[in-house]
């Protein structure tokens, strides 16, 4: 038992302070969550962002509203709070100086999670995200996230760990989604028929012009049960992919991306999609993996 645990640890150490986690899988995965805030922003009037009474609600209830973004414009400058977020937001995604960014981007998504009207699921798990991130872009002195550069073992250390959490954090959204549904939700998943309330929801529900296709699918019973049953297990699987070898997740993770390609497509959670996109990219592919080939690696440098 003793060099079981010994094992562990030696092979636990050597993975803290010897892999390089400042690598372009740590930036593609910051660059899809500012993505992710900055299509909402972009393609959003202010009006729609915002409510005016849970604004101030918000505003006269939260601790941290003194250091919200979007209050500290106040409401008649929320127009110019939203260019600037979306100018931030922009910067962020190239990769530019993650040092400065990484805690920008955060502000940005932790702010606009608070102060909008219309934020969900996704919204704060970016927000969750970008904070844990924020150790290491400080460590980061890079000229962008997606150079090459070798890192002291204090620096690999943190940003490993902060890696590590953020696969745990990833782990357990799979696993509250799946006991949420089993245990506190209502009886149509284990009826196995939960997806086709889901898609004739009034507010999330698919487009109009995928009407035809739909109530045909939607009518084979099979089909709902298969689809909502077929949900449990995938989401039981991504938590329980977290014990598992580099090889395994890599395999899972084009699963993992229909899965919530589909959630985007059928219920219009967008930035849910780009969120668990974003943590995906961490959880499932290796931090050593190589640059992918349509990249010029030449122009991979710190």
């Amino acid at each position: 038992m003793l060099q079981f645990y010994k094992k562990f640890y030696d092979k636990s150490s050597d993975f803290l302070f010897t892999q390089n986690p400042y690598t372009w899988v740590y930036g593609l995965a910051r660059t899809i969550l500012a993505i992710g805030t900055l299509i909402t922003l972009t393609f959003s009037s202010v009006d729609v962002l915002f409510d005016y009474s849970i604004f101030h609600e918000v505003n006269a209830k939260n601790l941290f509203s003194n250091v919200n973004f979007f209050m500290i414009f106040g409401w008649g400058q929320l127009g110019l709070a939203k260019i600037i977020a979306i100018l931030i937001l922009l910067v962020a995604a190239s990769g530019i100086y993650p040092r400065y960014t990484g805690i920008f981007q955060w502000w940005i998504a932790s702010s606009f999670f608070y102060a909008s009207s219309i934020v969900e699921g996704g919204d704060q798990i970016n927000a969750i995200l970008c904070f844990l991130f924020i150790p290491m872009t400080l460590l980061d002195n890079r000229r962008w996230h997606w150079g090459t550069k070798e890192f002291s073992e204090n620096k690999k250390f943190v940003g490993n760990l902060m890696l590590v959490l953020i696969s745990i954090q990833m782990s357990m959204v799979y696993l509250n989604a799946v006991t949420d549904k089993m245990y506190a939700s209502t009886e149509e998943w284990k009826l196995g028929n939960a997806i086709y309330y889901y898609l004739k929801d009034s507010y999330f529900s698919y487009p109009d012009w995928m009407d035809p296709l739909m109530t045909n699918l939607l009518a084979n019973s099979v089909v709902v049960s298969s689809i909502t049953w077929g949900t449990l297990f995938l989401e039981l699987v991504l938590f329980g992919i977290l014990f598992s070898n580099k090889n395994v997740k890599l395999a899972l993770l084009p699963f993992a991306v229909l899965f919530h390609l589909g959630i985007a497509l059928f219920l219009g959670l967008v930035s849910f999609f780009m969120a668990m996109l974003g943590g995906l990219i961490i959880y499932l592919v290796p931090k050593d993996a190589p640059i992918p080939s349509l990249f010029d690696k030449a122009a991979f440098s710190a």
